[in-house]
């Protein structure tokens, strides 16, 4: 049984008349699974979020190593090291606006969705 022939769209249709609703989650670098003596690493991985029935799953995807416990994290090159976001006072006041929140939170938000606003009154609006 499989839905051959069906485009993305109308699988996307299908899933949330079920009531399940998948999203991809952008800008993970990599997944850890910690186990007592060793961790599987995901390196470059795609995430996918599935909620049914008011229970979130993830999907991880990518290429896995795997290390003991007591092993070293590899460092980050320094050109990869994640860059501060500067974030307009205006597009905090208009994210703050939209969700009722304080300037603060929406400017947390902001830098957690790297300056897009859309995401940033979304996940607010969420919580």
């Amino acid at each position: 049984m499989g839905y051959r022939g069906l485009s993305p769209k109308q699988m996307a249709r299908m899933m949330k008349k079920m009531g399940i609703e998948q999203k991809e989650i952008p800008g993970v670098k990599e997944v850890i699974f910690r186990f007592d003596d060793k961790e599987w690493v995901i390196a470059n991985p795609q995430v996918t979020s599935i909620k049914q029935s008011g229970v979130e799953s993830y999907q991880v995807t990518g290429t896995k190593s795997e290390r003991g416990r007591g092993e070293e994290r590899a460092e980050i090159p320094e050109d990869e090291t994640p860059q501060e976001i500067e974030i307009p006072m205006e597009d905090a006041a208009l994210v703050a606006g939209q969700t009722g929140v304080d300037i603060e939170v929406a400017r947390q938000a902001l830098i957690e969705t790297e300056g897009d606003l859309a995401a940033a009154i979304l996940k607010l609006r969420r919580t």
